[in-house]
Formats: C-alpha cells, sequence, structure tokens
C-alpha cells in the first residue's frame, strides 16, 4: 500500500477518490482506492436514510440487493457515516507493458521473465502499466486478461505482446519473437444478477467490457443531497402536538409566524409549573387592574392559543375533503417549514426595498416586473432566494459502464474493519434560488389536460389541501404506492422539468449548469436551484443573479426552453432529450420525468406514465406575454 502524501479536496475526494476508483498518482501511475478513513461530520442521520432510501428506490429491487434496508431503524447500524479524511490506495493494475518491445504480462511473471523492480524491461526498456481494465455493469472489476497459452507459431511462451492501436476492438495479443498473431482481447463472461435480468441467448452485455482506465464510465460514484437540518430541532419539531398542521397552515401561507416559536409558545402555556405561577400573577394584577392590557393578553391567549386560528382552518380544509386522521409530518414538510423559519430567506420584496434604499429605482421596478410575469404567466408563486441553505451530500456506493439504474447494479463501498458498509458526507451551507408554484395555476392545469377531475377550487388554500389529500403520491417515498399516481407523476414531472430549463440558461449567475444542483419538494410544489460548493465561502453568484438579473433569466429561461437541437423529432417523441432538459450530471432522477410538453404542450414521452399522451395545454401557454417590452 502507498503511503506517500497526497492532499485532495473533501469534495475532489467524494467525486474522484472513493474506494475502487481507479486514479493516476503523480509518484506511483495508476491505482486503485482501497479505504477512504471516516472523519467525523455534523449531518442529520434520519434525513441522510431517508434521503438515501429514496435514491436507492430508483433501482430496480433485484439491483439493490446489497444494502440493508435504511427504512429500517434497526439496520441503520450496518452502516458508518462520516467525511472523507485520508484515502489509502495501492498501484492497480498489476499488468505492465515494455515501450521498447512490448512484451506485456504481470509484473510478478515479467520479474521471472528477467525485468528489474524497478521497472525496466529484459530488453532495457521501460515497464509501464496497461491502461485498460475489464468491468461490468454489476461492479466486477478485473484486471486485463493475460493469455497463458505459449505461440502457436514458434511455441515460446515468454515473449508475450500487445498491439494497442488506441481501440479496444482492434487491440490484439502476438509473439513478439516471431509476430505471429496470439488472440484477441478475451470476452470474459460473467454470472451476476444483471446477467440474470437480461433475455437469453447472447448478448454482448453479459461479458465484462475492456475499458481504458481513463475512461469516466468504469467508475461512477452516486451522491445524493439532503437538507440539512440539526437532527434534534427538527425531531422536537415533529414531534409536538398539532405540529402537522402548524407546518401545513405555514407551507400554505395560513400561518405567518414561525412553526417553532409558535410551538414554543403553545407548550409555555401548557407547562403546570409555568401556568401557575402566571395565572398567579394575572389574578393578583386583576384585583388592581381589571382591564390592565397584560390581563386583556392573557385571557386572549388562554382562550385561543397561539396558531390555534390556522390549525382550525386547515383542519376544517381537510375535513372538507373528508381526512380525518391526516396522520404525522414527513421529512419534506420539516424541511419546508423549517427553510422558511431556519435559514436567511430574501423575497423579492425585501430586494425591491434593499434597491430603492441604494436610489435604484429601475432595478426595483424591474425585479418588480419580474415578479409580476413569473406569477401571472409563469404559474409561479414564489421565488426566494436562501443565502445559507444547509446542504448536505453523501455518496452511497458507485456503478460501472453506465449511470442508468436500469442498467446497472448499485455497489455500496468495501465494508470496513468492523464489518459496515461507509457512507461519505460533506455538509455545508450555500446559496440558493427557491421556486414555489402556484397550487391554484397546478390544479387548474392538471383540470385542464383531464389529468384529473371535479371542479377549480375556489382559493389557494382550497387548492393546497385537495392536492394534499388527492394526489398523495407527491408526499410519498418512491417505493410507496401511491408515488406512481398519475397526478403525482404529472406534478413532479412538470417541476423536474422547469427546474431543468431553468438550468440551462443559469449561465447569466456566473455558475456553469454542471456547477448548479436542484432539489425537489414536490409536496409543497417547490424546486431549489442551489450552487454545488461545498467550502466555507460563498461566491455569490445566484444572489447576484436574483438581485440584479431575475426578470431577464426568467424570459431567457422560458423563451430557450422551447427550441432543441432534434426538433421536431424530440418534439414529437416526448419533448425530453439530451439535446434539451436532460442533464450529464447532477440529475437527482436520473432524467427521469422529463418532459417539454408539460410546459409548452405537445406529446408526452411512451415510456412515461402519461404513455404518448398528449397534453393540450402547457402550463406556460401565457409565457409569450412576458416578452420584454422594447
Amino acid at each position: 500500500m502507498a503511503n506517500k502524501g497526497f492532499s485532495r479536496g473533501q469534495t475532489q475526494v467524494l467525486f474522484r477518490h472513493l474506494p475502487e476508483a481507479i486514479f493516476e498518482h503523480d509518484d506511483y501511475g495508476l491505482c486503485k482506492v482501497t479505504q477512504v478513513a471516516l472523519g467525523d461530520t455534523e449531518v442529520n442521520r434520519d434525513a441522510l436514510f431517508d434521503a438515501m432510501a429514496d435514491a436507492l428506490a430508483m433501482w430496480p429491487a433485484d439491483f439493490a440487493t446489497k444494502y440493508p434496508d435504511t427504512r429500517d431503524a434497526s439496520r441503520r447500524s450496518y452502516y458508518a457515516i462520516g467525511s472523507p479524511r485520508e484515502v489509502r490506495f495501492t498501484p492497480y493494475p498489476q499488468v505492465f507493458r515494455c515501450r521498447s518491445c512490448a512484451r506485456t504480462g504481470k509484473f510478478t511473471d515479467l520479474i521471472k521473465r528477467g525485468a528489474s523492480a524497478v521497472g525496466r524491461c529484459s530488453c532495457g526498456g521501460n515497464l509501464n502499466q496497461m491502461r485498460y481494465v475489464q468491468a461490468h455493469n454489476c461492479g466486477r472489476l478485473e484486471e486485463l486478461y493475460v493469455p497463458s497459452q505459449r505461440c502457436p507459431a514458434c511455441g515460446s511462451g515468454t515473449d508475450l505482446a500487445f498491439y494497442d492501436p488506441g481501440r479496444v476492438k482492434q487491440a490484439r495479443w502476438y509473439c513478439a519473437k516471431c509476430k505471429a498473431d496470439v488472440q484477441a482481447l478475451r470476452m470474459t463472461p460473467c454470472k451476476c444478477a444483471y446477467n440474470n435480468s437480461l433475455p437469453p441467448g447472447p448478448r454482448a452485455e453479459k461479458f465484462l467490457r475492456v475499458v481504458p482506465t481513463g475512461d469516466p464510465s468504469l467508475y461512477i460514484p452516486h451522491t445524493v443531497a439532503f437538507v440539512n437540518f440539526p437532527e434534534d430541532d427538527q425531531g422536537r419539531l415533529r414531534a409536538a402536538p398539532d405540529a402537522l398542521q402548524l407546518m401545513l397552515a405555514r407551507t400554505w401561507g395560513l400561518l405567518r409566524d414561525s412553526v417553532s416559536d409558535t410551538v414554543r409558545e403553545r407548550a409555555s402555556l401548557g407547562k403546570p409549573e409555568d401556568a401557575d405561577m402566571t395565572a398567579s400573577l394575572v389574578e393578583q394584577l386583576r384585583k388592581l387592574q381589571p382591564n390592565n392590557p397584560v390581563v386583556r393578553e392573557y385571557d386572549a391567549k388562554k382562550k385561543q392559543p397561539k396558531g390555534q386560528t390556522e390549525i382550525d382552518r386547515v383542519n376544517e380544509l381537510l375535513k372538507a375533503c373528508k381526512v380525518t386522521s391526516p396522520g404525522a409530518p414527513r421529512r419534506w414538510l420539516a424541511e419546508h417549514t423549517t427553510l422558511l423559519d431556519k435559514t436567511d430567506v430574501s423575497t423579492i420584496a425585501d430586494v425591491a426595498s434593499m434597491l430603492r434604499r441604494s436610489g435604484d429605482e429601475d432595478g426595483a421596478l424591474d425585479i418588480e416586473e419580474g415578479q409580476r410575469k413569473a406569477s401571472e404567466l409563469l404559474g409561479i408563486g414564489n421565488i426566494r432566494v436562501v443565502n445559507d441553505f444547509p446542504l448536505a451530500l453523501c455518496a452511497y456506493g458507485y456503478t460501472r459502464t453506465a449511470r442508468d439504474p436500469s442498467r446497472t447494479i448499485i455497489t455500496p463501498f468495501p465494508v470496513d474493519e468492523r464489518g459496515r458498509i461507509p457512507v461519505y458526507a460533506i455538509a455545508a451551507e450555500t446559496e440558493a434560488l427557491w421556486f414555489e408554484l402556484d397550487p391554484l395555476k397546478v390544479y387548474g392545469w392538471l383540470l385542464q389536460n383531464g389529468i384529473t377531475g371535479g371542479t377549480m377550487p375556489a382559493s389557494r388554500e382550497e387548492a393546497w389541501a385537495r392536492l394534499y389529500v388527492e394526489v398523495p403520491g407527491l408526499r410519498e417515498a418512491p417505493h410507496e404506492p401511491a408515488y406512481g399516481q398519475l397526478e403525482a407523476v404529472a406534478i413532479r414531472t412538470l417541476l423536474h422539468t422547469m427546474s431543468h430549463l431553468f438550468l440551462r440558461r443559469v449561465e447569466w449567475s456566473g455558475f456553469a449548469p454542471s456547477s448548479v444542483g436542484e432539489y425537489l419538494i414536490p409536496g409543497s410544489l417547490s424546486f431549489i436551484l442551489y450552487a454545488n460548493r461545498h467550502a466555507e465561502t460563498k461566491i455569490g453568484g445566484l444572489t447576484t443573479l436574483f438581485e440584479q438579473r431575475l426578470n431577464t433569466w426568467l424570459w431567457d429561461a422560458v423563451q430557450s426552453g422551447r427550441e432543441c437541437v432534434y426538433d421536431p423529432i424530440c418534439e414529437d417523441d416526448g419533448g425530453s432529450c439530451a439535446g434539451c432538459t436532460h442533464r450529464e450530471h447532477s440529475c437527482i432522477s436520473f432524467n427521469r420525468e422529463l418532459s417539454r410538453a408539460t410546459v409548452y404542450g405537445g406529446p408526452t414521452p411512451q415510456s412515461s406514465a402519461f404513455e404518448g399522451t398528449k397534453l393540450k395545454h402547457g402550463y406556460w401557454r401565457d409565457a409569450w406575454k412576458a416578452a420584454p417590452v422594447k
């Protein structure tokens, strides 16, 4: 094992130097990571395991069997969580080729044939590592197979050489002595769960592929992001009496105060020791001054505790939808309300006021115009900037040869000395843009396209309640039965597509699209675009975009989203491909549930839950009215 100093940042380790990855060391050449030691990290473990469960649910059940179920609290002890601290590695592969005579073999065999231990061939040439390995969709990795047979022409067993023209199909083994052909590269068969899922008969995917060591598909780490709030705070919030109703009231815009403050004040009224002392003091004051404001305030609070009006209203809305037992708050609801209450959030009104105070009336009018267009024409109810978005990113495994869960088996990192599967996590605060759609317009869009039935809600709060009750798939995890509900798929596809279309033009912020991640909260009709930086400093690109270029960016994204280099083929085939909505990296759903038809109208993908149905009404059908006035 190599021990020479080797310095890399945590983010770089998370994407390039995790266990089983191959990289090139400055001194040792090609190496394979054997272990990454874990350091301490402050992450919300419940949120991490929930996010892991959602991510693993993207794979077919037979392709994720190597993982203990993270939804089962009793099995979470099989995992070890920490930040990447120390990378340990070993030279790999151990197959070498002479640059002069092309003789090739395992290093130990070449030593026996006269090569020196310092990397010199028996002919005096330099020995270099072979830059090819074998890999399979199941995660298996092997060194290149070195033939053991003698030359069929001269019978030599020590002069095996490798012809490398730069193309795997043309590479061959030959005899360096007589130049006779020995054999082509071997296709090694694999017996695995992935092969068992393939139809009978010969298929190239049933064999290990010969892959260059520098090919990005050789090792693809899989990460998942989650909102990282203190575990204790979130736990107390979710366990509080009437927590669900208060969180729904906050999410639906009924409750103006923070949920945590409301819960704290309600709890203080319920503590016997505090209540007795306060009551005694108030009663003494009442005898002296019956109309004292403090006495009146105390009587009002006792009669109607803080937040009770909002709780009653939520219960009334849910009862109208025939829900009597709404259940406990889910993670998405805690995330949404805690983002509102515990982070530094700036609204468009805040920015407009700031611009006016600095004398920039034109800038204030421009951002207010952007808000008006977003609300009236794009169906976006709120756009906010989160200056301290609490993000955590965890790496939970890897795949080889492909990223798509339908074509690969997800493999966990090798277990540590205690038999636990390592999960590498880093936490940071970053900047983010938070979009929330208008529930009335979303419900109307479902009705107009025949995706749901019934009548139009009379108000936003009624629309929120009906979406909550009628579309349970929005708040369920991928492994739950209602997740595939058509209405839920439609709304998630709408949110996901809008997220990708805005990301296409995020260069206005100074960030490349690959440097900005996305986070969806379908239950609150929200998506968040965040700077994918895990460092102490913030660049401020998204904040500047929000404050100075919001109106221009919104129009540019909406207009450019109509175009795809593969139209009209792409448009007729569902409006989703590598030329328009697909992201090469950082897509949380592996480019699933995407279609430009949701925003512009048109045919949907045949492979989706829509089954190619044509949507007559795009969510942005009025977006053309947002064109800048010259």
